[in-house]
């Protein structure tokens, strides 16, 4: 039996009532495991065709699907970014907006990663700021973005003070995924449980008071904001949402879904795992009704366009965008509108390498997101050629010398060079591994 703190019973048997006693036993089940695919890289049709394990189809996400307790982070679809490991009642907090597909988009806790690899996917002719606070876990979200071959999103380092200085009245969408107390994830391990105290959901409601705050100013008139907490207590949830509408001109919009409705708060929705194939989820969504005053200090960066990068890469792939130089990296952006001072940036969009002078060194980023445009290819079929380029061992292959990207299942997985014949494994050294799974 998971040994859950009394205090916080005591709180769910008050919130759920007659149903604690099935909560309960659900909490003592395994947690749902899931992925989502990525369309970016593949059709949902074509993962059906190719994909080797058993899955099932989430109700409330086209391109979600429940899968066994097997891990699956090293799997080789996995490592092609043909889809990322995301906990099925997450899924929905993105579903719960009908996306146009050009909206600007601000994601201002985004690591992991899950959710903005979510929007990026539903806003192809839009852009996504994907946000986060904290210097490691924003490189993860990188890794994660890149392994994805997202062409639209602009990753920031950055507090939401900062966020919302920089980008005032920007954005159509800002979603905030509170920090919370957690307490939907206790099915992950007893160490999630034992970091909660009675104190953490009142500390965190503080903090996820000050995000929205940070949030509304960056967000646009008749704009919409997302907020959506992985925790059950009030203080997080129904009393954060109702004290910043005592402050701000926004109207609750009803989210129309077969879950438990908010308390007290009948438009949002409450997500319990035992009630769904997932854990617990809170959210809610505001629509905009006020202006913002505040106007921004911070000026677009003019970036320089990088010529001779883009000469170079004509040889190697279709490229018909601009190139620019920002940083020791050069990029092809996804919206220089959104580059201004004052902003930490870790990626401007796709990283494609490095102008070194007398060299050009190109990045994984670029393999992975534009493999398709390669004149070359490589499409590897074999466990023994995968295992060996992930593990960065050469392969045999004969043709001109250059650059050119390498397959597994359709997806573009990194690339190599051709010099005097030989192959050059371009696959990151850091990603490298010994076996699939």
């Amino acid at each position: 039996m998971m040994n859950l703190n009394p205090v916080f019973l005591d709180r769910m048997k008050q919130i759920l009532g007659d149903e604690f006693p099935a909560f309960l036993s659900a909490m003592n089940e395994p947690e749902q495991k899931s992925i989502y695919v990525n369309e970016s890289k593949i059709s949902i049709n074509k993962f059906r065709e190719i994909v080797d394990f058993p899955i099932e189809q989430i109700p409330y996400e086209r391109a979600g699907f429940y899968i066994d307790h097997e891990k699956k982070g090293r799997h080789l679809l996995h490592h092609a970014g043909a889809f990322y490991i995301q906990e099925p009642s997450a899924m929905f907090t993105v579903n719960c907006f009908k996306f146009s597909g050009n909206e600007r988009v601000l994601d201002i806790c985004a690591a992991p990663g899950g959710k903005s690899i979510q929007i990026a996917n539903r806003i192809p002719n839009g852009v996504l700021v994907s946000n986060e606070v904290v210097r490691s876990r924003a490189e993860v979200l990188y890794s994660n973005i890149e392994r994805m071959g997202l062409k639209n999103v602009i990753i920031t380092n950055s507090t939401s003070e900062n966020i919302a200085a920089v980008y005032p009245d920007t954005f159509d969408v800002c979603l905030v995924d509170a920090p919370c107390s957690g307490e939907g994830m206790f099915r992950r391990g007893d160490e999630v449980i034992r970091e909660w105290n009675e104190h953490l959901p009142k500390m965190c409601a503080k903090r996820q008071l000050e995000i929205l705050e940070n949030a509304d100013k960056a967000l646009k008139q008749g704009g919409h904001l997302i907020y959506s907490t992985c925790t059950y207590s009030l203080e997080e949830n129904e009393e954060v949402i109702k004290n910043f509408l005592s402050k701000h001109d926004y109207e609750l919009v009803y989210i129309d879904a077969p879950f438990s409705r908010g308390i007290g708060l009948s438009e949002a929705v409450r997500l319990y795992p035992h009630k769904v194939k997932g854990e617990g989820q809170f959210v809610a969504l505001l629509k905009k009704l006020e202006t913002n005053e505040n106007k921004s200090t911070q000026k677009r960066i003019k970036l320089p366009v990088d010529v001779n990068f883009k000469n170079f890469l004509s040889n190697y792939l279709d490229i018909k965008d601009n190139i620019y130089s920002y940083g020791q990296y050069s990029y092809i952006v996804a919206d220089p509108d959104l580059i201004r001072t004052g902003m930490n940036y870790l990626s401007l969009g796709v990283r494609v390498g490095e102008n070194k002078g007398k060299y050009f060194e190109l990045n994984h980023y670029l393999f992975s997101a534009f493999g398709n445009q390669f004149y070359d290819k490589i499409l590897l079929k074999s466990n023994d050629e995968i295992d060996g380029y992930l593990h960065g061992d050469s392969l045999t292959i004969s043709g001109k010398d250059g650059y050119g990207a390498v397959f597994i299942g359709g997806c573009a997985v990194g690339g190599f060079k051709l010099s005097a014949g030989k192959f050059k494994n371009l696959y990151p050294k850091g990603l490298r591994n010994t076996k699939i799974g």
